[in-house]
């Protein structure tokens, strides 16, 4: 079971119980991912927690091949470890751990566009409309839920996307550009899951 980080205690122990005769591997990086998703209005739920489960930590960050792009997420590892460092911290001006904020990128349907909220992501799918994108809503034989796809499918749920919100991105890599729209990225673990999404750091663009 993977990217365990957005998954509640509550899960946890509801799957422990129901499959109590099965070897059960829980895999993400807990901690340093975004949390699991709270509903609004209801009494928040604790995260996964790792209780006296034998665990094997695995060190090497594989989908990481730029030692700049190391450097920074490793920086930024030890800010949430630290626990007094907030995000605000590491503005200087239009800048973000050395990189430029710009306002304006030229974009390809290939690259990856997350932003922190719905809100956000929305205005990029609308402003990208006439170019297809789109996002497969359901699970059938030909298409996986969550697949981003260049045609426009037929026989399956999708809609039109351009904009992605950093949950729903959690677990993918980019392969080209990799643009990160920083307007109400909040906190450090949001901004360390959306840096770790790229490979090198020459791919992340951060935007507002």
């Amino acid at each position: 079971i993977d990217e365990i980080s957005m998954m509640t205690d509550a899960h946890k122990e509801l799957i422990i119980n129901r499959f109590k005769d099965h070897k059960l591997i829980f895999c993400g990086d807990l901690g340093y991912q975004l949390p699991p998703v709270q509903q609004w209005g209801q009494k928040a739920q604790p995260e996964f927690k790792v209780d006296n489960y034998p665990v094997i930590e695995h060190k090497n960050n594989r989908r990481c091949k730029c030692p700049k792009l190391k450097k920074r997420l490793d920086y930024l590892r030890k800010l949430i470890d630290n626990e007094e460092y907030y995000i605000h911290d590491l503005f200087k001006g239009d800048e973000l751990l050395g990189m430029k904020i710009v306002k304006d990128f030229d974009y390809d349907k290939q690259d990856l566009i997350i932003c922190p909220t719905h809100k956000f992501k929305d205005k990029y799918t609308e402003k990208y409309k006439d170019i297809e994108k789109y996002i497969v809503l359901e699970n059938t034989l030909d298409y996986s839920n969550g697949d981003i796809i260049y045609n426009k499918p037929t026989g399956v749920k999708h809609e039109l996307r351009h904009g992605f919100t950093i949950h729903s991105i959690q677990g993918e890599t980019a392969k080209q550009k990799l643009i990160i729209d920083m307007n109400n990225v909040s906190e450090l673990r949001m901004l360390y899951t959306a840096f770790s999404r790229a490979e090198y750091l020459d791919q992340i663009i951060l935007t507002v």
